[in-house]
């Protein structure tokens, strides 16, 4: 998730270490695996390098990053809290494929933290 909100999905960490660039690293505010576990984005070279920051899941941080999301850039209602970091993160990836194709942000304030 970008600092604007936008949320890019990637099914493989090779796939996101080819599209990040430096550049754009300090406009990622989150990022996570399958299991709702961080990623750690680092360029020790000339390429990205994505790897599982910690082993812990951060089920509550991805849901309100996809919250964001969906309240921000989509009119459609964000995916239903899950029981488990891969259930919810099934229905955000179904939720995202359905999502209205807008561009423009939505207006509409954000949940007070």
């Amino acid at each position: 998730m970008d600092d604007d909100q936008w949320v890019y999905v990637y099914s493989t960490v090779e796939d996101l270490a080819h599209d990040v660039e430096p550049a754009f690293a300090d406009d990622i505010v989150g990022a996570f695996d399958g299991s709702a576990r961080p990623l750690l984005i680092t360029w020790p070279e000339n390429s990205a390098h994505v790897v599982v920051a910690d082993g812990t899941s951060r089920l509550q941080q991805l849901q309100e990053h996809m919250d964001s999301f969906f309240h921000a850039w989509t009119t459609n209602a964000p995916p239903q809290h899950g029981a488990t970091a891969e259930e919810y993160v099934r229905s955000v990836l179904e939720a995202y494929a359905l999502r209205n194709e807008l561009r423009r942000k939505n207006k509409r304030r954000r949940k007070a933290e």
